[in-house]
């Protein structure tokens, strides 16, 4: 079995070019121990029913296999990078190379729009700032452990694929910005500070400003999951129950991984 974290996107700036790998984007982003599961089989079957999923199937394709059994402890379409976490450890089933598995999973990201900077955040686990907007095998990054747990709620979807098209370059140049900005100071406060000014100054705040600003008031730090009506919190756990159901996981910074070696996430909660 195959265990992928999900992906946190706080800042990004698309950038899609003719070859999908060395498309993607730069900007910062973390992994959690919260997730998906992967195992072999013979049908597609996504949380327990056949589905049919163009980004998983592209993968299935390349590597001639019939199919996969995934299960997710996150929804899609919400920011948490589950497309990108299903095509990976679908990817790595096939016992191919491991970075031969991460580009794969990162093409079929792009080709289909589902996501542009997760397959790498994954790869690599931990705090990801992505300096150039490629495949796992040529990206440039920087990597950074941090050994905190956040609070998290999920409000709704934003469709990826929909937004990728409509608004990509409204978002360049903020998204190249505030990356910048955050590698001047890569710790935690200023993560925030970066992340929810590129929120604010794309207007994509809008979806979540009022739950972001209770935290704020209530002395904590918040800002928007990238791509969904999500918020992701440092010492935010009570403001977020006004709003719903908050959960906390823990930067996790082992990256995708077979469950049985060392690092096994399923332990960790």
């Amino acid at each position: 079995m195959i265990f992928a974290p999900a992906s946190i996107s706080c800042i990004f700036s698309p950038q899609i070019r003719e070859d999908p790998r060395e498309s993607g984007s730069v900007g910062v982003g973390f992994t959690i121990n919260l997730g998906a599961f992967a195992e072999k089989s013979d049908e597609l079957i996504i949380n327990g029913k056949k589905t049919s999923f163009p980004t998983v199937e592209h993968v299935l394709k390349k590597f001639g296999m019939k199919g996969v059994n995934i299960r997710t402890q996150l929804p899609f379409g919400c920011g948490f990078g589950m497309s990108a976490a299903s095509a990976i450890s679908t990817s790595l089933l096939s016992n191919r190379s491991f970075i031969e598995c991460a580009d794969v999973a990162h093409e079929a990201e792009v080709l289909n729009l589902t996501g542009l900077g997760d397959v790498t955040n994954i790869t690599f686990g931990g705090l990801i700032v992505r300096k150039t907007a490629a495949c796992p095998s040529r990206v440039i990054l920087s990597r950074f452990k941090l050994d905190v747990t956040l609070d998290f709620l999920i409000l709704g979807e934003i469709p990826t694929r929909e937004f990728l098209k409509e608004r990509a370059r409204d978002v360049q140049k903020e998204g190249l910005i505030w990356t910048k900005e955050f590698l001047k100071n890569p710790r935690l406060e200023n993560l925030f500070y970066c992340s929810v000014n590129f929120a604010k100054n794309t207007g994509l705040i809008e979806e979540v400003e009022d739950v972001v600003e209770a935290v704020v008031s209530s002395g904590g730090m918040a800002s928007m999951v990238m791509l969904g009506k999500s918020v992701f919190a440092y010492k935010g756990f009570e403001a977020l129950k006004e709003f719903g159901e908050p959960f906390r996981a823990k930067i996790d910074c082992c990256g995708v991984r077979h469950v049985e070696s060392g690092c096994n996430s399923m332990q960790d909660r």
